[in-house]
């Protein structure tokens, strides 16, 4: 972690000596554009008031040279801009492996205004829009929010880049990758993590093209494939030809200049609106695209350029058929641009009324859809996709100890009902003072005691983000992981709802409910995570009902965790049960106080330390 924080801070120093640069360029470029400009407004004046004409040649001079300048100083201002959001960037990376999180919605948030735009940000950087409350595990192992996975680990810039990643996060429904996918993935993956500073450029490019509205009105136009409109072809050739009555009017009647221009103005201007409505399909399609299309074709043509030797990434950079994808980005972009030219009412107005521009622009766009629109649902996938892998990759740069886990390859659910980890920790806790842990189960169930506060429930929480990591191609917060592929299921924290009038106890039961469906329905290998069973319910019930529980879910295509305090049904299971491992967490005591050393060790703890724990606060 040392060597990546240390990258990191470098790579800021450089970045805020070329800003320096490129500021210093800018003040000076726009001191001499200034000059230009009363340069020639001087010369302009002198020339109008003296009838000298090498003035005029001056003025002209003056400017072209500012048109020059001012070309210049964009790109240099554009430049600047880069290094800017590279700033930003790579201070996020410092933010995430220092496990930062305030600064890193700092960064976030940096440059807004206004405080719904910040609320909107940081809603964003947590993943919020993402959350599923009834969704297999996803209340419970943190993957939203302000300290949360999707907040650690995703750099994507892209609305549909952090869509994906949530589905990733979620596992897509619920299904079970291959072991061959989630190989082919930790290629790319690796790949990804040994060039940060690809992952810099790309991150700095996307954020700088305000990515976040969802194109699907785009894609579903381009998927649409409606007939091009061939006719629009014509008006617009007979709407410019208009131009040619003013023009032999100027000739030969040049009194009726002014009326045959007012003429043609207005022929355009009711062809114009008696097109809203029909072209309105193509506009609504455009709207908000022209700077995502663009740089969705800079984010092609960067990785493209990038070098990249992966076959899997290859493979999503090269396009559905094989085919460089920017040639078809290019040209759609160049269609858009003129699309946000005319977005503007009094702009969408003056152009229409000398030229057919929105005619010329449908037409274009739907012989754009007719040639590459299948192309453009498989660009944006495929960016969506590499965006998830630079997600995951992201573990790499975080955890002082990471490693690629081992798969099981075998389809039998009884096979991969395991999971056993060397040294695994949270990639949440602060790397510095987060303690590893080992476990092992392999197609039995581990009850977990100890005290409060004592870490059993951080322990499972691991578990269940290591298995997530793990079946997305990441690395895993680890000494050394092998897993089976399972479907993982939790129950731990546990919310009333009274809006549907839905008890603790009530809701816990339906939590664990769907836990023991999908054991008896499911075929696939099944992970289960249940924190303190039915802790709202009277001594008896509890442990008659964990019991119940625990036989419904004993089978060798099932591994799970509980942790308890209730040693009642532990004693039942000792000699009862043979696929029950015993592990547990201990304390020590003084006089002033409770130390934990969150070590897991075999065995049950018979430890209880909440009356201390009440003394300390003055509760006694």
């Amino acid at each position: 972690m040392t060597a990546r924080l240390k990258f990191f801070e470098d790579k800021n120093k450089d970045i805020e000596q070329s800003m320096m640069l490129h500021g210093r360029k800018s003040v000076t470029f726009s001191i001499l554009r200034f000059a230009l400009f009363i340069a020639a407004v001087v010369f302009l004046v002198m020339a109008i008031t003296g009838k000298n004409t090498a003035f005029y040649f001056v003025f002209a001079a003056i400017v072209i040279a500012f048109t020059v300048l001012c070309i210049i100083h964009g790109k240099i201002t554009a430049k600047l801009k880069y290094y800017e959001a590279l700033s930003n960037v790579n201070s996020r990376y410092i933010a995430r492996i220092k496990g930062d999180f305030d600064l890193l919605f700092e960064l976030v948030c940096k440059d807004l205004k206004r405080r719904d735009e910040k609320e909107e940000a940081r809603r964003s950087a947590g993943g919020n829009e993402f959350y599923i409350g009834d969704h297999d595990y996803c209340m419970d192992l943190d993957l939203f929010g302000k300290k949360s996975l999707f907040s650690l680990l995703n750099v994507s810039e892209t609305s549909f880049g952090k869509r994906a990643f949530a589905g990733e996060l979620m596992g897509h429904g619920n299904k079970v990758r291959s072991a061959s996918d989630i190989i082919v993935r930790q290629g790319a993956v690796k790949e990804l993590s040994d060039d940060p500073d690809f992952l810099l450029k790309y991150q700095a490019t996307a954020l700088l093209g305000n990515m976040k509205k969802d194109p699907k009105a785009l894609i579903d136009f381009a998927s649409d494939k409606k007939p091009v409109k061939k006719h629009y072809v014509t008006i617009s050739v007979l709407l410019i030809c208009l131009w040619l009555i003013p023009l032999a009017s100027l000739i030969f009647f040049p009194a009726f200049v002014r009326a045959s221009v007012l003429g043609v103005l207005l022929i355009n201007l009711l062809s114009w609106v008696s097109g809203f409505k029909t072209n309105a399909y193509y506009f609504t399609a455009a709207d908000g695209m022209p700077l995502q299309v663009s740089t969705i074709h800079k984010l092609y043509s960067l990785l493209e350029s990038s070098g990249l030797k992966d076959d899997y990434l290859r493979s999503l950079i090269s396009g559905k058929d094989g085919k460089a994808v920017t040639s078809s980005l290019s040209s759609l972009s160049v269609i858009l641009f003129f699309s946000g030219l005319r977005s503007q009412p009094l702009f969408a107005f003056l152009f229409n009324s000398v030229l057919p521009l929105d005619y010329l622009i449908c037409y274009n766009m739907g012989k754009w859809a007719d040639s590459f629109g299948d192309s453009l649902y498989h660009s944006v996938y495929n960016l969506a996709e590499i965006e998830t892998l630079m997600c995951a990759s992201q573990i790499s740069f975080i955890s002082d100890v990471c490693s690629f886990p081992e798969i099981e390859k075998s389809d039998n659910p009884e096979d991969n009902a395991y999971f056993a980890g060397e040294d695994i920790k949270h990639p949440l806790l602060a790397p510095d003072t987060a303690v590893s842990n080992s476990v092992t189960i392999r197609s039995d169930i581990a009850l977990i005691t100890g005290s409060n506060m004592s870490g059993k429930t951080t322990l499972i929480r691991t578990v269940g983000v290591c298995s997530i990591l793990a079946y997305m191609g990441s690395k895993v917060p680890c000494r050394s992981l092998s897993l089976g592929r399972m479907r993982i299921m939790s129950s731990m924290r546990i919310t009333d709802n009274l809006g549907e009038d839905m008890s603790t106890f009530k809701a816990e039961l339906v939590r664990i409910s769907e836990i023991i469906k999908s054991a008896k329905e499911d075929e696939t290998a099944l992970l289960f995570l249940i924190d303190e069973i039915f802790r709202g319910t009277n001594s008896d019930d509890r442990t008659e009902g964990a019991l119940i529980v625990l036989k419904n879910l004993s089978s060798p295509r099932i591994c799970g965790m509980m942790t308890t305090h209730d040693y009642a049904m532990i004693d039942k299971t000792v000699d009862s049960y043979k696929n029950i491992c015993y592990y547990h967490f201990s304390e020590k005591y003084t006089d002033t106080g409770i130390s934990f050393d969150y070590k897991l060790s075999d065995g049950i703890s018979r430890e209880s330390n909440a009356r201390f724990l009440m003394r300390l606060v003055g509760i006694e």
